[in-house]
């Protein structure tokens, strides 16, 4: 696992809610998780520990920290400040769900950030326009993931996504398209937009995973997941496609640049 999280093995207690349960509706709480398949129990760590390692991505200052002396307006500075709080609280929250599951997990390995998760992430932000750009196509992913994990089956996951996760990562979202419109509104500052879309479009596309990846289906089984990868991928498309069509920007051809098809 990318984020140090490693499951223990407790042949005692795994299996005793079966698989089928929770396909069939049964939610599963902290208390209960030791008991669930190993197979869920993995796919429910890996998802926390992402959220732990993942979020911190804002200690890059390569990325993000430098923006906090960087940005155009002294206004834009300190939301970058407070954007990268939310992040690091978000991260935190993924802390404290997995020390919640001591038991069955040991989390010594895990360092809050070392690399980003995503490939997409492994380069410096160096240009306004691409954090801007970032902030509206990537963090709008993380709402299409998090909106159908508002009820998903391991109860404290849920319940972070609808008090903790997603109205912040809506607000994120938000930011970044308010950052692209303000550059649309001159004919130098909406090239400088068109090309940040253009490099961050196809590593948005990719944060939904690959068309053919196998978990997919598992998660959408133990009800972590509603849809396929490629499900919600086209349905991002279509509706930020809009949005960014409204402002001016051309939707980039959804297959240039991709990784991971």
């Amino acid at each position: 696992m990318q984020s140090g999280v490693i499951l223990k093995v407790r042949e005692d207690l795994e299996g005793t809610v079966s698989a089928e349960e929770i396909h069939e509706g049964r939610d599963i709480g902290a208390r209960d998780l030791p008991c669930a398949p190993r197979e869920y129990q993995e796919l429910v760590v890996d998802i926390l520990g992402t959220h732990a390692v993942g979020e911190a991505i804002v200690l890059d200052e390569k990325s993000f920290g430098h923006w906090c002396a960087d940005a155009p307006t002294a206004r834009d500075r300190f939301t970058v400040m407070r954007t990268i709080q939310e992040e690091l609280m978000h991260a935190l929250e993924g802390w404290r769900m997995l020390r919640q599951l001591r038991d069955i997990v040991d989390t010594s390995a895990v360092v809050p950030y070392q690399e980003p998760i995503y490939e997409g992430f492994r380069t410096a932000i160096t240009r306004w326009e691409e954090l801007a750009a970032m902030h509206a196509l990537t963090d709008r992913v993380g709402c299409f993931q998090q909106e159908e994990q508002l009820d998903c089956s391991y109860e404290p996951y849920a319940e972070s996504i609808r008090t903790a996760f997603f109205p912040v990562e809506k607000g994120h979202a938000g930011r970044g398209r308010h950052w692209l419109r303000q550059l649309t509104e001159t004919d130098e500052g909406l090239v400088r937009a068109q090309r940040a879309v253009d490099n961050w479009w196809p590593r948005a596309l990719d944060m939904f995973g690959r068309s053919t990846g196998k978990r997919q289906h598992r998660h959408i089984y133990y009800r972590l997941k509603k849809r396929t990868n490629e499900e919600r991928r086209q349905a991002y498309i279509e509706v930020v496609g809009a949005e960014l069509e409204a402002m001016g920007i051309t939707v980039p051809d959804p297959t240039t640049g991709r990784q991971f098809l």
